[in-house]
């Protein structure tokens, strides 16, 4: 797994918040000053979510509450009294979350913004205690009511909050691009599914959580589940130092010296780095083994990756550091190390700090620095 930057922190946070502020606005059933951003005039949003136009500031009535028919079907189930306001439904389902949200019939909006925008990971949601108690035959209808995911998904600007985040590779597997890409004005592609890291079914209240969405993978997606078993956090968390691929030789090592050999000949590993010192984090620790396990990733890189790292070894022993050297000493406006001459033999950026910039940029990053410590100890 691999760290993504929080895009609402980095340099084009201010134009993700005023597009996801809009896709809010057309969304949620809250008045627009219990959550939109304000000025002097009041709860404004920009205009179609983007910061270039005009800033809105609704003055119309808010639309009525009504409830679906799924959400009839379910309190008819559960014999229970009928809401009728986006406030009776949330005090139906969950007092602890009412609590949270309401004071004195008036929404709290420092909570409602609380909720909309903070990390989900383990220990922020025990910290800020935002793990409320709901009544299980009733949660759904948090989804169907309050928190519409799948309202909020269908608009049409949604693609563009997606491309906006910049998540080019799965961060759990790091194999697959989730690009989206524009097509023609207004219309995009998406080779993602976006991931709850906190169950939608289970945390209805964070389904519009932007630190809770994740692009990802669609094989992913579907293998992480919505048990209480976290893997790590991608917006916080990753593999790093701690944890890296290495090779093992099962019955030769002819591929240490770049010669071509069948890839059931060695296999691939991700273990813990022995130098690293001892576990300190046995939460970090757990999840780390939560991750490998969930998504596969021991296997997936086993059985499908061996031929990529006989690559990575043919093309270190074939262009070694000499031939790296002369490189640079030829193209000296190209190349300024060894490192940046080595990115064009695996025609991908694979630095720590652009892991997420193509795939299997890590294992690319670990494999070679394997071999570096071979060659190291080899000369020596």
């Amino acid at each position: 797994m691999i760290r993504i930057p929080p895009p609402w922190q980095g340099d084009r946070a201010e134009d993700i918040w005023a597009l996801y502020d809009f896709l809010l606005y057309k969304t949620l059933p809250f008045e627009p000053g219990d959550y939109l951003p304000k000025d002097s005039q009041g709860a404004y949003y920009y205009l179609d979510g983007d910061r270039t136009k005009q800033k809105v500031y609704p003055t119309h009535p808010f639309k009525k509450f009504e409830l679906t028919q799924t959400s009839k079907v379910i309190l008819s189930r559960a014999a229970v009294p009928t809401p009728n306001t986006p406030e009776e439904l949330i005090q139906l389902v969950s007092p602890q979350l009412h609590q949270y949200l309401y004071q004195n019939n008036a929404v709290k909006r420092e909570n409602l913004i609380e909720l909309l925008t903070t990390q989900t990971d383990v220990k922020t949601i025990q910290d800020k205690k935002l793990n409320f108690t709901a009544k299980p035959e009733l949660l759904k209808m948090l989804l169907f009511q309050v928190f519409k995911y799948d309202s909020f998904s269908s608009k049409k600007l949604f693609p563009k909050l997606v491309q906006m985040l910049g998540v080019e590779v799965c961060p759990y597997c790091n194999r697959s691009f989730t690009t989206t890409t524009r097509i023609r004005k207004g219309v995009y592609h998406r080779q993602n599914q976006v991931d709850h890291y906190r169950s939608k079914s289970k945390y209805p209240w964070f389904a519009l959580t932007l630190p809770n969405l994740i692009p990802a993978c669609g094989n992913c997606n579907l293998r992480k589940g919505d048990d209480e078993q976290y893997v790590l956090y991608p917006y916080q968390e990753e593999f790093g130092k701690q944890y890296h691929f290495h090779t093992t030789p099962i019955s030769w090592t002819g591929y240490l010296m770049g010669q071509v050999v069948h890839p059931e000949e060695f296999e691939v590993k991700i273990e813990r780095d022995p130098n690293a010192g001892p576990a300190s984090n046995l939460d970090y620790e757990r999840r780390v083994q939560t991750s490998i396990d969930k998504f596969g990733l021991d296997v997936l890189y086993r059985e499908s990756h061996n031929a990529y790292v006989c690559a990575i070894f043919e093309q270190r022993y074939v262009f070694n550091d000499a031939y790296l050297d002369s490189l640079i000493d030829s193209f000296p406006d190209l190349f300024k190390s060894r490192e940046e001459a080595r990115q064009l033999l695996y025609m991908k950026r694979y630095d720590e700090d652009a892991l997420g910039a193509a795939p299997l940029a890590k294992l690319t990053h670990d494999i070679d620095e394997e071999i570096s410590r071979l060659y190291a100890e080899k000369t020596l």
